[in-house]
């Protein structure tokens, strides 16, 4: 797969898109069918055999989770705690 550019803005701006097209995509859910049929409808004009397109699909999918499972770690993790020390003069 290629380097992606993918940032909050770029969601962001995708959801946003999607809601003004159907304001139930609000819903992540909702907003994820949309992108997955995208994702059907793009991969299922290509002139290629089935069995390559089930290829991509399954490494997407395998991509997609590593994505979700990556962004949930990220969500969870516990704020850092504030370091407790001594202070010296010069140490800002």
């Amino acid at each position: 797969m290629s380097q992606l550019k993918l940032s909050a803005q770029l969601i962001d701006d995708m959801h946003n898109f999607l809601i003004n097209h159907d304001d139930q995509a609000k819903d992540p859910g909702v907003a994820s069918q949309y992108l997955c049929a995208v994702v059907g409808c793009l991969l299922g004009e290509q002139n290629m055999p089935d069995t390559q397109k089930h290829e991509i699909l399954d490494q997407m999918f395998a991509f997609t989770k590593h994505i979700c499972d990556d962004v949930a770690k990220q969500v969870s993790a516990p704020a850092p705690q504030a370091e407790v020390g001594i202070w010296k003069p010069g140490m800002g």
